[in-house]
């Protein structure tokens, strides 16, 4: 299963830098831009739910909401930049507890735009960073604080984190509002797809305590978010314009 992520993956990165090479004759666009993004987020969460439903816990939800930013270099084509973004999931239950769980990770990338005309431009990126799952599990019963002082063990928090891999088609379109067909300033609006893996999973932790034993999960999986923000750069056309 690893060989064949890992042929994915270098599948993708051969493809990326094809469509660049593709694209290097086209408008050479610079500047800079950044943006607030919001969307969904699939968590690969199958072997957390198995052992979960061992237990009698409620399967969590794959499916996470995802807030979060991004800013961006571009010279010439080329973009470097990165994103963070905290995912949000639901919070279930069963008779006698409530489970919650959350994410959140921070990826550096690097792209080329590809196509840019009219204030539209897309780029494709290729990232690396660190994320982090954590899972909380805590009892139902009103208590007091006296209760809790008697006996604290009343649920837990369980943490896992590691290196991940990004993968992403970026387009973000400027609003005109100036007339100035030349330039890149202003208003962005746009989108962001793609797939993020995890490349290597630490331990669980326990308030920092390692604990073995646990499920293999990871934010793996597909996104796609929307975009809003704003940049500011310049447009070199190509002699044929």
């Amino acid at each position: 299963m690893k060989q064949f992520t890992l042929t994915k993956i270098l599948f993708v990165i051969f493809l990326f830098f094809n469509l660049s090479n593709q694209a290097i004759s086209q408008d050479k666009t610079s500047g800079g831009e950044g943006y607030f993004m919001i969307g969904m987020q699939k968590i690969d969460v199958k072997n957390l739910n198995t052992l979960l439903k061992q237990y009698n816990y409620p399967a969590l939800d794959e499916n996470y909401v995802s807030l979060g930013g991004g800013g961006y270099g571009i010279v010439n084509n080329f973009v470097i930049g990165g994103e963070g973004h905290g995912l949000i999931g639901s919070t279930i239950s069963n008779a006698n507890y409530k489970l919650n769980s959350s994410a959140g990770y921070g990826v550096f990338n690097v792209g080329y735009v590809i196509y840019h005309n009219y204030g539209l431009k897309i780029f494709p990126l290729i990232g690396f960073g660190g994320g982090g799952i954590d899972l909380t599990i805590y009892e139902k019963s009103s208590l007091d604080f006296n209760d809790i002082m008697h006996n604290p063990k009343r649920g837990s928090s369980l943490s896992l984190g590691g290196l991940m891999f990004n993968l992403g088609l970026n387009g973000t379109y400027k609003l005109d509002f100036s007339g100035k067909d030349k330039g890149d300033d202003g208003l962005l609006i746009g989108f962001s797809a793609g797939y993020t893996h995890f490349l290597k999973l630490g331990n669980w932790t326990l308030f920092e305590n390692e604990i073995s034993g646990g499920p293999k999960i990871g934010i793996s999986g597909f996104y796609l978010r929307f975009s809003i923000g704003g940049g500011g750069g310049m447009v070199k056309y190509s002699e044929s314009e």
